[in-house]
């Protein structure tokens, strides 16, 4: 499934109509869509249906529904609206006359009372909502929320920003959204998350070849993930799966790079070597799988000859942030393995004002503090509008993936980007981004590409979050937890030969 920017999405509903798919048609697909989702809910909840609509196109689906739905004896319709559509929603007007022709019973934003519904159709303002909300739609909004009704928002929640899902003044909080042709990234992020509920892309008969033009995010899913999976052979042997060498460990720090160091070994690394300060041996003693190495001399000739015996390296985990880490990331950035930069690796390199670009294959595993560091920039600049500051990160770091970690992580390699839905907060606790780190150079080691890796390790761990939530509380899932369900997910995902 594709997610894709609104202006991408606006551009294609007009090449649609440009080639001959009339607006009143795809307003009618629209309209059965959210048709389809009414009568699922009216199971549930009953068959007293209010439609709020705006003066927009979004009030058209509106209309067109109550039409829809007034065909039905299981439904009693009002319709909600403070005016008609504006006279330039051509397609809107023509389903508002076609109501009032049926003598749809409708009232006024004052008039209305939530109380009197049992579902709750919110066509307010669609994706084209550009400021923020006041008087009288945030009294309503509020009267919708307070309600016990349950809400469906069409094609996004009315208040959220459809690019980056904030809050603009208040939003309708829904219970699902039917959202149409493609995801609007504003669905996966911020509040968005929260005020959406279920989404449910409905086809409206776009072609799909319109959007293929567009820098569309690719929804992850078992079957997109089952495909990147490295594949394993019976022919085969530990050094077949991976060399893995990984910094970090400075003293005190050491259960980071254990964490990491175990994740990468049930993903299936063939070999991994540890490295930090020479206190990491006796605490390793607890992971019997992996070789220990202490942190070398500041010679860059004997550690770039180190690197060449490894296919790939990981630096930051709990490798702190004085002059030897420094050191170390430089070394690492300036070598040709393939490399994972995460944690204290993040802020160095952004400290680190003269780098050169990398030409080798890397991968930074940035949450948004941490993606402040490297670009330089204020960490609400980078929340509020999320398309934007993935773009900042393909320009400032070309050639490398960037994990984008959130809520909803994205991963791009500037070509082609994916969006991760799954997960829970039982992965916000230190260490899980760790456990992340090992799993994603795991994969690298196996094979994969850096952006698969990164798809398959994000996507993962997500899908072991949502099993342990099923049988333990969601606070008290420990990165160990997610460590020990690995193998478990690898189960139903694995495309062993």
């Amino acid at each position: 499934m594709k997610v894709l920017r609104c202006e991408d999405i606006r551009a294609a509903d007009r090449e649609a109509q440009r080639l001959g798919i009339a607006g009143i048609v795809l307003m009618e697909h629209a309209a059965m869509a959210l048709a389809r989702a009414v009568e699922s809910a009216q199971a549930m909840c009953g068959g007293r249906v209010a439609i709020v609509c705006g003066s927009g196109n979004n009030g058209g689906d509106g209309y067109a529904l109550a039409r829809l739905l007034h065909e039905k004896q299981d439904f009693k319709i009002k319709l909600v609206r403070d005016k008609a559509p504006d006279a330039s929603c051509v397609d809107a007007t023509a389903n508002e006359r076609l109501a009032v022709r049926l003598g749809l019973e409708m009232c006024t934003f004052e008039q209305f009372d939530p109380s009197d519904h049992d579902i709750i159709v919110d066509c307010l303002f669609g994706t084209g909502l550009s400021r923020e909300l006041d008087s009288p739609y945030t009294e309503l909004i509020e009267r919708i929320n307070e309600s016990q009704a349950y809400v469906i928002a069409c094609d996004i929640a009315s208040g959220l920003s459809a690019d980056s899902g904030m809050i603009m003044g208040c939003a309708v909080k829904a219970n699902e959204t039917i959202s149409f042709a493609a995801g609007k990234l504003g669905l996966y992020m911020n509040e968005g998350i929260a005020y959406s509920g279920q989404v449910t892309i409905a086809d409206i008969c776009i072609p799909n070849a319109l959007f293929q033009d567009f820098e569309a995010y690719t929804i992850l899913d078992d079957t997109v993930v089952s495909a990147f999976l490295p594949k394993r052979r019976s022919h085969s042997h530990k050094r077949s799966y991976g060399n893995l060498l990984m910094v970090g460990a400075a003293r005190g720090m050491y259960g980071a790079l254990l964490m990491a160091a175990k994740a990468a070994l049930r993903c299936g690394a063939g070999l991994v070597t540890i490295m930090g300060d020479e206190g990491l041996a006796s605490s390793a003693l607890t992971l019997s799988e992996a070789m220990c190495l202490s942190y070398p001399e500041q010679n860059e000739e004997t550690f770039q000859a180190l690197l060449q015996r490894y296919d790939c390296v990981s630096i930051g985990n709990g490798l702190g942030r004085d002059a030897k880490a420094m050191w170390l990331v430089r070394q690492v950035w300036e070598s040709d393995r393939p490399a994972v930069f995460d944690g204290d690796a993040l802020y160095l390199l952004g400290e680190w004002k003269e780098r050169k670009k990398r030409t080798a294959p890397y991968v930074l595993t940035p949450h948004p503090k941490e993606l402040s560091y490297l670009l330089g920039t204020d960490i609400t600049k980078l929340t509020e509008n999320p398309s934007e500051a993935l773009k900042l990160s393909e320009r400032a770091y070309p050639n490398g993936v960037i994990v984008m970690k959130n809520t909803r992580t994205v991963i791009s390699n500037g070509k082609k980007r994916y969006l991760n839905t799954n997960g829970n907060h039982g992965l916000a606790t230190g260490g899980s981004g760790d456990v992340l780190c090992g799993m994603i150079l795991a994969f690298i080691g196996q094979g994969a590409s850096p952006l698969e890796a990164a798809a398959c390790a994000v996507y993962l761990q997500g899908r072991c979050a949502e099993s342990l939530g099923k049988a333990m509380a969601l606070r008290s899932i420990l990165p160990r937890d997610i460590i020990e369900q690995i193998s478990k997910e690898l189960t139903a995902l694995d495309k062993e030969i």
